[in-house]
């Protein structure tokens, strides 16, 4: 009888078999971020192809709007969450890079990271003006026809509350 490693291990005495799952093992408790990350993709691949054709089914239009925004709302909450979380970590890790530099490479840093902050920032305005003129959106020729007024319900005011709330 083969001694075993202990909590866990699949080492069979050294087999072929034994040696591969250890190993596997080992690179997955090594990369579990990553692992995770895949079955969360996966298992929301399954269930958005499981609710597709249930959703697809509801006739009712007022029904359909209601389910689809149920289900995109706790999207939409951790969108919104990633947002809040992003600039404060880009402002961190910048922070803490220029504290590690010295003075010198911080000035020849901060310099080029201004220029490219300014030479992208003006691009973004050309490239945006001539979109607009190019494209000229909200101009509709077609004439303007009276729309009714949507009416608000509880539970659209109920969410957009949580929504708005988290931004």
């Amino acid at each position: 009888m083969a001694k075993g490693r202990g909590r866990g291990g699949f080492s069979d005495g050294g087999s072929k078999c034994g040696r591969c799952c250890s190993g596997f093992m080992r690179r997955v408790r090594s990369d579990l971020l990553l692992v995770l990350i895949i079955i969360g993709v996966v298992i929301g691949f399954v269930i958005g192809a499981l609710v597709n054709d249930p959703v697809n089914k509801i006739d009712d239009v007022e029904d359909k709007k209601t389910v689809l925004m149920l289900i995109g709302f706790a999207g939409e909450l951790f969108m919104n969450m990633l947002k809040m979380l992003i600039l404060p970590l880009i402002v961190a890790s910048l922070i803490c890079a220029l504290a590690s530099l010295d003075a010198k490479a911080t000035g020849r840093v901060g310099r080029r990271a201004l220029m490219y902050y300014i030479s992208t920032t003006i691009l973004a305005v050309i490239l945006g003006i001539i979109l607009v003129v190019s494209i000229q959106p909200g101009d509709t020729k077609v004439e303007k026809e009276k729309k009714d007024v949507e009416r608000i319900r509880t539970l659209d005011a109920f969410l957009d509350l949580i929504r708005y709330a988290l931004e």
